[in-house]
């Protein structure tokens, strides 16, 4: 998304401006794999925005290269003004403490030799600035804020939880150093249903307590549309279509969106609608990308211009407020993919 392309996206209440981030990674034969391509937003203050997209499509890589962890080839990422990839050493930590990360797996993010009231501790002994019963007085009111008792698990260790408690201690620790931005990669993906909806229902009532702001990542499309304000759909490093959640679930522009939409299974027969024509062939290699749009390869709209034309983000045609890249967006089509998908009731 570059050149013009950024200044649709641009919102004057603005938390995260994140502007053209490229990140490759180096592989065999000196090729780079390219994770992310000129991807471009804007995260209002208070805003909660869904990153959704297949393997591989950049989601995780953009969550790391926006808290610099670490930092893309190439881009901007401005935090409440501030540059974040200008910051180092002490001012660095500082902007960090104001932005926080759920990550993907609880088990492999908490340390295992250490209890849960130290591992929800150790930011704050970080940040410094606190007494050893502060602390303490504050880690026990977190604990609580994700629904764990605080006396009961304090002193056990991760490999004594269960996968949901484990996030919720995740999540705490997150949450200890009362940032204004949650960064939240998949964070329920490893769960079982009914842990996931206890899960995002503390996420919930914490965005609330806390007045956060949050980025939030996953593959399950009925999870991003419960927790989201607004969506963003990538396919290999790029930005394909943004918009309110409902608008983007009920009448979806980009062939791609349509096509995850469609995927997602139903058990109610009157739901069930003649599925639209899906994508050919497999994903392209990141190795190896597609001139032109990279959806290309696979969309059954694609035309010469495709092919020699990267499309650019812009607003859809009538929704001022819903950004696609192609050159042939899809009709304002509501009822087909709502009752397909029973996403919308």
């Amino acid at each position: 998304m570059a050149g013009n392309s950024t200044v649709h996206l641009q919102r004057g209440d603005a938390l995260l401006q994140v502007r053209d981030l490229v990140k490759t990674y180096a592989s065999r034969g000196r090729r780079r794999v390219q994770a992310l391509s000129q991807v471009s937003f804007d995260l209002a203050r208070g805003e909660t925005l869904g990153v959704v997209g297949e393997s591989g499509s950049g989601k995780s890589t953009l969550a790391r290269a926006v808290l610099a962890l670490p930092a893309p080839d190439s881009g901007a990422v401005q935090f409440d003004g501030q540059p974040v990839f200008e910051a180092t050493g002490a001012a660095l930590r500082s902007l960090r403490q104001r932005m926080q990360m759920v990550f993907q797996d609880p088990m492999s993010s908490l340390n295992p030799a250490h209890r849960v009231h130290e591992i929800v501790e150790m930011p704050l002994i970080v940040a410094g600035g606190l007494s050893a019963a502060q602390r303490r007085e504050t880690v026990m009111a977190t604990l609580a804020t994700v629904g764990l008792d605080g006396e009961v698990v304090g002193q056990r260790r991760p490999y004594e939880l269960s996968g949901g408690q484990c996030q919720r201690v995740s999540l705490a620790r997150a949450l200890v150093l009362r940032p204004e931005l949650l960064v939240c990669d998949e964070p329920v993906s490893a769960l079982d249903v009914s842990v996931q909806a206890q899960v995002l229902n503390q996420l919930e009532d914490a965005k609330a307590a806390y007045s956060l702001t949050m980025l939030f990542i996953s593959h399950d499309l009925g999870v991003v549309r419960g927790i989201s304000d607004r969506v963003m759909v990538m396919y290999l490093g790029k930005v394909c279509e943004i918009a309110p959640t409902d608008a983007l679930y009920s009448a979806p522009r980009h062939p791609y969106t349509a096509t995850l939409l469609a995927s997602v299974p139903t058990l109610t027969p009157s739901r069930r609608t003649e599925r639209p024509e899906l994508p050919r062939g497999e994903t392209p290699s990141p190795l190896d990308m597609p001139s032109g749009c990279r959806f290309r390869t696979r969309c059954p709209r694609a035309d010469p211009r495709c092919t020699a034309e990267e499309p650019l983000i812009a607003p859809a045609q009538g929704r001022p407020d819903h950004f696609v890249a192609c050159h042939h967006p899809l009709p304002d089509l509501p009822v087909a993919i709502a009752t397909q998908t029973g996403l919308l009731t």
